[in-house]
């Protein structure tokens, strides 16, 4: 019989999911802001 039915789930569905303080940023948060907002304004 294969390992992969004896053996139990990863840990990742095992435990439960990461907490938004856990989990990392959002991408929007990572990346700089726009240039538009870096320069300034005419």
């Amino acid at each position: 019989q294969p390992a992969e039915e004896e053996k139990p789930k990863p840990a990742e569905e095992e435990k439960p999911k990461p907490t938004e303080e856990e989990k990392p940023k959002p991408a929007e948060e990572e990346k700089p802001k726009p240039v538009e907002e870096e320069q300034p304004q005419p």
